[in-house]
């Protein structure tokens, strides 16, 4: 990430804006200039939502600053705008998501998964599924191990990996557990199993191991 002096200053200026977002069709950004902006910071632009006082403090220094997000690896908000040192327009900061923007979420399922009501209510889905699908007499208990948001570098659930015949993609939920059986021993037969579902928590997939 390379972000210029300039960069600095306006992320501290943002710091304390509580503004809410609007999308980046409606900031007034340049058709061409964004395209030239794109071209140049070598991204393929996507849509974004960003803080409209950040965009309006910018250009109160830089009217032609320009706007332009990237969804890779590492999701950035490029800068644009003709720099003096070069003459060119170009750009001339980034920064990763945060405060001042983000990628447009798909709708959720209220509360946030990342909310501990959110978390309860997700396990309690995979258990409901459990129940359903798991076919095998002598059940004792069934217990939640975790639940988690999809993001693109998880490295337990990449994007693409199939969990009962579905792929998971950015912002699922998928959740773990256990189902413990009565046996002829002292001790419980154990059955792990995930649940994947929709940012909307609709049951997307279920497997065993």
């Amino acid at each position: 990430m390379r972000i210029s002096k300039i960069g600095v200053l306006l992320l501290a200026l943002s710091a304390g804006s509580q503004a809410a977002m609007v999308p980046s069709n409606t900031i007034g950004n340049n058709p061409q200039k964004e395209q030239l902006c794109a071209t140049r910071a070598k991204i393929k632009p996507v849509p974004f939502e960003i803080d409209p006082e950040y965009v309006k403090r910018v250009r109160e220094l830089h009217p032609d600053a320009t706007f332009v997000a990237e969804d890779g690896l590492a999701s950035q908000l490029i800068q644009c705008m003709l720099r003096p040192g070069t003459g060119r327009f170009e750009q001339d900061s980034s920064m990763p998501e945060g405060q001042v923007w983000r990628l447009p979420k798909p709708a959720q399922f209220k509360p946030s998964v990342n909310t501990n009501e959110g978390m309860a209510l997700a396990a309690k889905a995979c258990l409901f599924e459990a129940s359903t699908k798991l076919v095998r007499p002598n059940l004792d208990h069934t217990v939640p191990i975790s639940v988690q948001e999809v993001q693109k570098q998880s490295r337990l659930y990449p994007l693409g990996k199939m969990i009962g015949g579905a792929k998971v993609e950015r912002y699922d939920v998928v959740v773990t557990g256990k189902a413990f059986y009565k046996s002829q021993g002292p001790d419980l037969d154990a059955v792990e199993f995930t649940c994947l579902f929709t940012p909307m928590l609709e049951q997307k997939g279920f497997a065993t191991k």
